[in-house]
């Protein structure tokens, strides 16, 4: 069994071999594929929109749902309503850390001053 070897080939073989390789790559059916799952996608994304349909997971598994956006909608404020949340003009992040902050330079007999600085975070996020 002999190896191919471009530098066995003439020059014409391999301008014939690449040729045969980007058609190859180009026409592929894998590449057919791709259209077809595209256009699949694209198909069930304008049917969402025109429906006006949004996919949601369903609470902890993998499992996904198709529901009406303005039902959605609704479920997402009579929960916000039911459970008395209100939203917040600052994000309460800060003043915590500053608060702890506080507390921890108060308690010199329980932290030392080299642990300090391990057990603050310098920019919170939430």
């Amino acid at each position: 069994m002999e190896v191919f070897s471009p530098l066995k080939c003439s020059v014409q073989t391999q301008k014939s071999a690449a040729k045969q390789i980007k058609h190859t790559l180009t026409t592929d059916r894998h590449n057919t594929l791709h259209k077809r799952y595209q256009y699949n996608i694209n198909q069930l994304k304008k049917t969402f929109q025109n429906n006006n349909l949004t996919i949601v997971r369903a609470d902890k598994s993998k499992a996904i749902v198709v529901l009406n956006k303005n039902n959605l909608e609704k479920k997402a404020d009579n929960f916000i309503q039911g459970n008395h949340i209100t939203q917040l003009n600052k994000g309460p992040t800060d003043t915590y850390q500053k608060q702890i902050q506080q507390i921890i330079q108060k308690c010199n007999t329980l932290v030392d001053k080299q642990a300090r600085k391990y057990l603050v975070n310098v920019k919170p996020t939430a």
